[in-house]
Parts: structure tokens; sequence; C-alpha cells
């Protein structure tokens, strides 16, 4: 890869073993490709597993240099830096940090870096703990990043409802920077944004327009009236948006305002696109998370992927 690098944005890409977490690496890295951003492959290694009890694994061997560990979670890190050389977005002249990180001899934490000719970074990392999305906000806090892919299997639980883990629920509520909900994630169909006319939303709007130009990702627009009486208001909320983005130099050819109920319209014409990107709701903490914002609704409900942005 000889990229110029363009950017100094990180992206933590938490990964599980599952299908849609999977689905999310591939996307997230293609898009930090894209834009030169450092991207850390991260998995948590839950305390509560049956043979957590009595102390951690050790190294096999005492070998901190080889992939060979009796922890079986350590194949997702294998298994994604794999999928990393075979898609392209990191080839042989990457050189590795030598120094991963070990917690003492019981592998409680495990890093490994790779590092691009021109200076682009791939972290590789395992943490141990109880809690997977306090070992998530941790992270995400204390590495300074600028966006979080998760990703989130919908489930369906009674009466119809469609149940989201816990765990991706707080890290929604709680993160300190944008998250993308990596659901179903087919790449090459584009993002819609979700406007309302507020001044957050157009920044969102201009935020992920950057975002896509950098990896050649078409973006939509979108804007729900609630009654057909408001339905020219909407039309306007559009035009600005098309008028803002001229003057940063985007177009946008696939616009649209939709008449109804807000999470199910979006829902339903958000399934023709890779992604729903749309602002955080203005409550914070638990007050977002009890109240339950559009941003949330929208992550417990749509169909495929949804980036919540701060």
């Amino acid at each position: 890869m000889s990229m110029e690098r363009k950017s100094e944005f990180k992206v933590l890409i938490c990964i599980d073993g599952s299908n849609d977490a999977l689905r999310g690496m591939r996307y997230g890295a293609r898009l930090s490709s894209g834009i030169g951003a450092d991207i850390t492959i991260f998995h948590v290694r839950s305390d509560d597993r049956p043979e957590a009890v009595g102390g951690q694994p050790h190294v096999q061997n005492g070998d901190a240099g080889n992939w060979g560990m009796s922890v079986p979670e350590l194949r997702y890190l294998e298994e994604a830096r794999e999928a990393l050389v075979s898609f392209g977005w990191m080839s042989d002249n990457w050189s590795e940090d030598i120094s991963r990180s070990f917690d003492g001899e019981l592998l409680g934490n495990f890093q490994t870096c790779y590092k691009s000719p021109n200076g682009q970074k791939i972290n590789l990392k395992m943490k141990s703990g109880r809690n997977v999305a306090a070992e998530i906000l941790d992270e995400a806090q204390g590495g300074g990043y600028g966006l979080i892919i998760l990703g989130a299997s919908k489930v369906k639980r009674g009466f119809g409802r469609f149940f989201v883990s816990s765990e991706v629920q707080k890290v929604v509520v709680h993160a300190p920077c944008s998250v993308l909900v990596a659901r179903e994630l087919e790449e090459g169909h584009g993002h819609i944004v979700c406007l309302d006319g507020s001044e957050r939303a157009y920044e969102v709007m201009l935020k992920d327009f950057t975002l896509a130009s950098l990896c050649s990702c078409s973006v939509s627009l979108l804007s729900v009236a609630t009654k057909s009486e408001d339905e020219e208001t909407h039309k306007r909320v559009i035009s600005e948006g098309l008028r803002r983005l001229r003057e940063a130099g985007f177009e946008s050819l696939d616009n649209r305002v939709a008449i109804g109920n807000p999470v199910e319209e979006i829902v339903k014409y958000g399934r023709r696109y890779s992604v729903i990107v749309v602002a955080s709701d203005a409550q914070v903490g638990l007050r977002r998370f009890f109240m339950g914002g559009t941003a949330f609704n929208l992550v417990l409900n749509a169909d495929n992927s949804v980036m919540v942005v701060r």
C-alpha cells in the first residue's frame, strides 16, 4: 500500500467472531484505507467464562513471538489479520512491532501493531474484562478514536420485537465519538443522511460527505415530515442541505422527503443503502438511554447498519 496518508483519524473496530462483526471490520478497513486512518481491531475476552476460574491461561511455551497461544479468542485477531491481508488492506511490506504486549506470564491483555511504509498503523488488541461495553468505552476514551464500529445481529424476541445486546446499547449511548452499528452490512450501496432542519443535522451531513468522498462512497439525503401539511417545510430542509453541499463542493443526486413516523420511514428507505447516518440524540447518558430518541430507536429497529454521528 503506497497511498499517501490523508488523515490522523482513528477507527476502533470491535470483533467477537460474529458475521456482522466481520462485515463491520471489512467495511471499516476499506473506509480507513481510503482516508489513511489508523485502525485498532479490538476483542474483549470476557472474564465470566467458566475456564477463567482459577486464573487465566498461559502463553504456550512462554513464546510471545508466535500466535500459538492457549487462548481460543486470539483466533479472532488472527482471522482479522488474514482478512486484512487477503483484501489488500495490509501487505508484506508492513512492519510488525516486535514488542508484543502481554500481561506478565498470564495472557490477560494482548497487542501487536503493524505499520505501513507511509505511517498508517493497524493494531490487533485483546483485553480481558467482565464488562464488554465498559472495556470498549474505556479503549475509545483513552485512544482518541473518531469512530467505533461494532456488529449487532438482530434477534427476534417475542411479540415481534427485536433484541439488540445491552453491550451495543451501552456503547451507542455512552461513546465519546461516532458509532457505526454494523448489521448485515453490504458495501457499495452508499449512505443515506437523515435531516430534520437542525444545525446539528447539517453538520453531520457535511461530516459524512467529507468522510464518504475519501472512500468513493455515494451519499443521499432524507427528511421525514410527520404530516402531509409539513411536506413543503421538509422539502426546504432538503434544498438547504443541497445548498450547503454545493458550497462545500459536494453533490447529492438521490434525495427525498417522506411522510409518516420518522423512525419507520427512515428504516423503510434506509434498507436501500449500506448505512443510515443520523445525528446523535440531544439527551446525554442515561437520560438518552431511557428516553429513546430517534438515533437510539434506529439502532434498535433498522434492518441494516446505522451510524450515529457525534
